[in-house]
């Protein structure tokens, strides 16, 4: 005896209130031969007869009835899953969990607030962490990342560019002044980050430029890295738009020093997810509509 699988208990359904396998062929869409074989090895499967042969309506057995209402009761779990499934697939209801860099959580909040105004019944939840969740265990629906996802199953929508810049503080140049040129760098005191986060370009640089300077600070974290330049701790490189909301930085070199391209990544199976999609629409508009700023280093509005 084996157990049946779903689609071996929508035969003993049809049967049931069909009450005749030409009506529950008509029912599935099969033929009655069909019916009758599949109802025939659906009883050799459990070890009982189903249904009460010979009359003019087929009947259920004891064992039938049992099964049916065991049917029944499996119908009724997949129809409500079935429609939970369309809902989440159509309707943008629930919450769409948002993980990005502490940097952008700001810019983040922005775009969802956005989606939920057009939205109302969108929940969002927003984590602010350097931590690269797992998006294929279910961490959060959408991440932004600072490189092309490269994991089964992720897709990566890239959103804009990130320009970085070397910054020091208006305090500092009026105590030491700047240097002109990379040559003169290494004499400077140095805001670097540390080497476990250098698979970023704008937080490598440093590290690459700084020759044999000795007076060095390592900061893990770049939101501490700007307020510590904009003490007059050092010179050290930031991201333009978050430099551009501390009053007190200068730009050290003109240029930037380096470009790095953010998207936003979400799993395979979260592509036709309202929410999620509501949510991935909404960052990618603000963050298109910024574009500019954000590789330029103005503040984005």
């Amino acid at each position: 005896m084996t157990e049946p699988d779903w689609s071996d208990l929508k035969v003993i359904l049809a049967v049931a209130r069909a009450r005749s396998v030409a009506g529950a062929a008509r029912a599935m869409g099969v033929d009655q031969s069909t019916v009758s074989r599949r109802l025939a090895a659906l009883e050799d499967s459990v070890g009982a007869a189903l249904v009460v042969r010979g009359g003019r309506e087929l009947t259920l057995t004891a064992e039938g009835r049992l099964l049916q209402a065991a049917a029944e009761r499996v119908e009724a779990v997949v129809s409500e899953a079935s429609l939970g499934l369309r809902a989440a697939k159509d309707d943008v209801a629930g919450t769409a969990r948002v993980s990005c860099p502490p940097g952008f959580l700001l810019h983040v909040l922005r775009a969802l607030k956005a989606a939920r105004e057009k939205h109302p019944t969108l929940t969002c939840e927003v984590n602010g962490d350097y931590r690269t969740v797992d998006l294929a265990k279910g961490e959060a629906d959408v991440a932004l990342r600072a490189f092309r996802p490269t994991g089964p199953d992720l897709i990566g929508r890239k959103l804009v560019e990130v320009g970085w810049g070397v910054y020091a503080s208006l305090a500092y140049r009026e105590a030491h002044g700047l240097p002109r040129s990379l040559e003169e760098l290494p004499s400077h005191a140095l805001i670097l980050y540390p080497v476990t986060m250098h698979t970023v370009g704008g937080l490598r640089w440093m590290d690459e430029h700084k020759g044999d300077a000795t007076e060095v600070v390592r900061v893990d974290n770049i939101e501490l890295a700007a307020q510590v330049i904009s003490s007059g701790g050092g010179i050290g490189v930031l991201p333009g738009f978050i430099a551009a909301t501390h009053s007190a930085l200068v730009r050290v070199f003109e240029q930037s020093v380096a470009l790095t391209p953010i998207y936003c990544v979400y799993h395979e199976s979260a592509r036709n997810t309202a929410r999620v999609r509501a949510a991935t629409d909404a960052l990618a508009s603000y963050f298109e509509a910024n574009a500019s700023a954000f590789i330029g280093g103005d503040a984005p509005t």
